[in-house]
């Protein structure tokens, strides 16, 4: 069956070789980007023992994230909730969110849809070489991509 053209894809068909992806770190994270050239839809791997995680921060594109191993909280909706391998949570644009990892190491599969992921991994990576890094370098560089700290 032949399918019908639309005028806006958001991605294209494909099977991705799990043994090629592109590392990025921060001090307590690996993140693995493992699809970010098939249109508007990416897909990493998120690798964290980071137990103070990321402050609340809302975004311009959708995203879903997966409890695959440890244990994971997510902030969402103004409190912290406890998740386990299975869990799921679902983030429409503009959602604040955050997520740590209270003990041990986790992986967490994140699906981004909308805006490009992968630019502001990288430019957060590069913000942990400098030698004093605030809040407010943090929230310079998110605003770059569209990423507001919440307040």
């Amino acid at each position: 069956m032949k399918r019908k053209n639309t005028k806006k894809r958001t991605m294209a068909e494909g099977i991705f070789d799990g043994r090629q992806f592109e590392t990025v770190r921060y001090p307590t994270d690996e993140i693995l980007l493992r699809v970010v050239k098939n249109g508007s839809v990416q897909v990493a791997e998120y690798r964290s023992e980071d137990r103070e995680g990321s402050p609340p921060h809302l975004h311009p594109w959708d995203e879903i994230e997966y409890v695959i191993e440890g244990e994971v909280e997510f902030f969402l909706r103004g409190a912290w909730r406890r998740c386990v391998p299975g869990s799921v949570q679902m983030l429409p644009a503009g959602a604040a969110h955050a997520v740590r990892v209270p003990k041990g190491t986790a992986r967490v599969l994140m699906i981004t849809m909308g805006a490009p992921y992968d630019g502001f991994a990288r430019d957060i990576a590069k913000l942990y070489a400098k030698p004093k890094l605030t809040l407010s370098d943090v929230a310079k560089v998110a605003g770059k991509h569209g990423v507001k700290l919440a307040s």
